[in-house]
């Protein structure tokens, strides 16, 4: 375990390494998960345009069903933070949390494909693109609880400050993944061609082999704690009301996304899959944010848990801009460079030419995105997990969807919602940073009515 705790007096360079030490390996993580679905995307592109729609709809959709991860995912990670920061024993989250994620993931198992198919065909989705996704996504819910169970453990050593081994980890799964995949895609060196269910299978592999790993690390190294299954019912209480509020954040919001991806499957397949490949070019800067946030959430969490506010609030604005100054750069690069980073996914005129315009767009958008994932993870650190709940869901639906939708009625073309993305994000951005402000605020003032002693 390692105490990431933040004092505001020590040389900046100081603080900065301790952040990027930690933020790192959360960053390459991400990248590796966006090269899987880059590499997915690639791999499949060779059967058809529509092989290309039906797993990148697929995927979108997935982040639905991984919503309800969040619930396990968010609580064992914060609270394992909190108690790491607070000098607690952190043992008894982590199997409160496998017992959670298992049977929020078991129902899955059974019904989790026929839902995803389901919700393509409300979203517009042809019958092409249906039964391919049926495919890709027969395997994977065969053995959903092992990934709900994986990612409990990957959340587990990110609130105990250790993501330097998630980071090994996920090096593993990708080589398991996109070589599983190849091979079973296009049925090389005997194997069979399954086409697009090659691809799911190149998933559940990887994370077969990151679950024994995981398990292993923790019931035989004891690492980074031992796995204790002592437990009680108010670690439960509190997981629940801690990751309740994400959960249902993930799933409202993700779904919403999909609302918003079925304006656009509307104009047809090629510029549905033109998004697909958008949004996995500009996955490569989101992963980069989204790691970052996952650095804030911890460092939030045990610097809270250690009472630490001048050092939380110190780390988090550092963070912000640390992101911000990154993802505004991998912007320039989308807004620059944006037929050369669609060309390795198609070489279908249109659909590289709506890409382009999608990443022009996005590229406007990534110093606010940066902003927006820093404090909303820096909330959930401190537990307030129903204020980036309320914020993502209202600004997802106040500023993208309903206005696109009123839009679309006068101009019928896919730039349209994506112009409307972009508004939403800067929109977004300045409530987190508002809503962040406004809680330490309050968490200041609170504090100094107290008396000396007394718990926040």
């Amino acid at each position: 375990m390692q105490r990431i705790l933040i004092d505001p007096s020590a040389p900046l360079k100081e603080n900065a390494l301790r952040i990027l030490k930690l933020a790192f390996p959360v960053i390459v993580v991400n990248l590796l998960y966006t090269v899987e679905s880059m590499f997915s995307l690639i791999l499949v592109s060779g059967i058809s345009a529509s092989a290309v729609a039906s797993v990148g709809f697929s995927l979108s959709l997935l982040w639905f069903i991984y919503s309800l991860m969040s619930l396990s995912y968010t609580g064992t990670s914060v609270m394992v933070a909190q108690r790491v920061g607070a000098g607690e024993d952190p043992s008894p989250v982590v199997f409160a949390g496998l017992v959670v994620s298992f049977i929020i993931a078991l129902p899955l198992t059974f019904w989790g494909e026929d839902l995803v198919i389901y919700l393509m065909g409300v979203l517009g989705a042809s019958e092409t693109v249906r039964e391919l996704a049926r495919e890709y996504l027969r395997p994977i819910f065969w053995f959903i609880t092992i990934g709900f169970m994986t990612n409990t453990y990957y959340g587990a050593f990110n609130g105990a400050g250790d993501t330097r081994t998630p980071m090994k980890v996920a090096i593993v799964m990708n080589v398991i993944n996109i070589g599983t995949a190849y091979l079973l895609i296009y049925g090389k060196l005997g194997f069979p061609a399954l086409g697009v269910e090659g691809a799911g299978w190149g998933i559940v592999l990887s994370e077969l082999a990151a679950f024994i790993i995981y398990s292993y690390l923790f019931l035989i190294l004891k690492k980074p704690f031992p796995l204790s299954v002592r437990t009680g019912l108010e670690v439960y209480r509190r997981m629940f009301r801690i990751g309740t509020p994400t959960a249902l954040e993930r799933a409202v919001t993700t779904l919403s996304f999909n609302v918003f991806v079925g304006f656009l499957a509307g104009f047809g397949d090629k510029v549905l899959a033109s998004h697909q490949v958008g949004l996995r070019v500009e996955s490569i800067s989101f992963m980069i944010g989204f790691g970052f946030m996952i650095a804030s959430t911890v460092i939030a969490g045990q610097n809270w848990g250690a009472r630490n506010l001048p050092g939380l609030v110190f780390g988090i604005n550092f963070t912000a801009k640390l992101t911000s100054a990154i993802m505004g750069f991998l912007g320039l690069i989308l807004i620059i460079f944006p037929k050369y980073l669609t060309l390795p996914f198609s070489r279908d005129p249109e659909v590289i030419g709506w890409a382009v315009y999608y990443l022009i767009i996005v590229g406007i958008s990534q110093v606010p995105m940066a902003v927006a994932v820093i404090y909303s993870g820096a909330l959930k650190g401190m537990g307030r997990t129903t204020i980036p709940m309320v914020i993502n869901i209202s600004s997802f639906w106040l500023f993208r969807i309903i206005p696109s939708y009123l839009l679309l009625k006068v101009f019928h073309t896919p730039l349209v919602p994506w112009i409307f993305m972009t508004v939403e994000t800067f929109l977004r951005a300045f409530l987190f940073y508002y809503a962040f402000r406004r809680e330490v605020k309050h968490q200041r003032l609170s504090s100094s009515r107290q008396p000396a002693g007394q718990s926040h």
